[in-house]
């Protein structure tokens, strides 16, 4: 950013929303939004009212002027303030809300300022605030969400296509002050997202850009079943170009699927990842899984057992039995299969009881 650069005052009705702001959905993008509907979906924010009421309290600060580019005749395009473009925009004009009409009714009773002549900085194009922005948004203070990173990341690869995929990683990584392998991982992560998206989210219900969560599979990206699981090597200069399209799929009904109890088999925590890892590294775990017959947790102790995860069961076990007991003289009339899954419970004990009493001779002999 140029140290010489002027402030200058513009009015606001000169000033455009960025209709190719990253922080704005793909698809709403696309359709070319025009300026209520910017404004709407900005007030989807919550922070946009709270901008509105700071504003209309105290006015516009000088040091938060807006960065813009020469847009249409006389008009500007704000590359970089948007959010606060959308709130002098809402003092001045409130009858362009769709929501929150009555908060909005409250923050005008309650502020006299109604700003109109905005502090600006003009630069000669896009590119010229690119860096200082990828700064702010991608690392620095005024970040935003994961998706919108990623989205603004894929974007400045394009101005690198004479690079290699690694290349254009490192020059992007320096230009925000990042490190080349967080880079690599959200751009990956974007181009398994942009398939998603291409395949209209599979199909899941009330999935969409605003519900999806891509920190899911940025954080996969990093724990190599879940990654060969989809097909993506991380490390080539073509990470997406053998993408499974079917175990992404797969993937992504795992995460976003709702049961009859309105919840999805996997939440894409690390805990839960790292168990969908383990899971993946061993077939009969994973086909386990795969059929839907059980939870995370059990195909990964299909995997990883270990004498407190048996004694857990066996604890989960001994509990229903007594509570069962408990419970015995208060029932009139069995059920005719109740003295058959008794005998079963039976012998199952017996059973373990044995491999039990035979591991610890072995040991012994050992």
């Amino acid at each position: 950013m140029n140290n010489q650069q002027n402030i200058e005052f513009i009015n606001v009705k000169k000033l455009n929303l960025d209709k190719s702001n990253p922080r704005l959905p793909a698809n709403f993008r696309k359709n070319t939004p025009s300026k209520s509907d910017i404004v709407n979906w900005m007030l989807n924010d919550a922070s946009i009212i709270e901008l509105m009421l700071a504003i209309g309290q105290s006015g516009f600060f000088i040091g938060e002027a807006l960065l813009v580019v020469k847009d249409k005749d006389d008009e500007y395009l704000v590359i970089e303030g948007n959010r606060r473009l959308t709130s002098i925009i809402l003092l001045n004009e409130p009858e362009l809300a769709e929501l929150h009409k009555k908060k909005i009714e409250q923050v005008l009773a309650e502020t006299i300022e109604r700003p109109n002549e905005i502090p600006c900085i003009i630069f000669s194009s896009r590119d010229e605030i690119t860096r200082y922005l990828g700064y702010r948004h991608v690392t620095g203070v005024k970040s935003w969400g994961i998706l919108a990173k990623a989205r603004y990341l894929n974007e400045l690869k394009e101005d690198l296509n004479g690079l290699s995929f690694s290349n254009q990683c490192r020059e992007l990584a320096k230009s925000i002050g990042s490190k080349s392998d967080h880079v690599r991982k959200l751009i990956v992560a974007y181009q398994v997202y942009e398939v998603i998206e291409d395949n209209a989210f599979f199909n899941i219900k009330d999935l969409d850009e605003t519900t999806i969560y891509f920190n899911y599979y940025a954080d996969s990206l990093s724990r190599d079943n879940i990654r060969n699981f989809i097909d993506v090597d991380i490390k080539s200069d073509s990470p997406t170009s053998d993408l499974n399209i079917d175990n992404l799929r797969e993937l992504t009904q795992w995460f976003f699927e709702k049961n009859k109890q309105n919840k999805s088999r996997i939440i894409g925590d690390s805990k839960h990842l790292s168990m969908l890892d383990t899971v993946l590294s061993n077939a009969e775990a994973t086909e386990y899984f795969q059929q839907g017959s059980g939870s995370i947790l059990d195909a990964y102790q299909i995997v990883s057992v270990t004498a407190d995860s048996f004694s857990q069961e066996i604890e989960m076990s001994l509990s229903g039995l007594k509570r069962a007991q408990n419970i015995i003289h208060k029932v009139d009339k069995h059920h005719d299969t109740i003295k058959t899954k008794l005998k079963e419970v039976s012998t199952l004990a017996r059973n373990m009881e044995k491999i039990v009493t035979l591991s610890e001779e072995d040991n012994w002999d050992d």
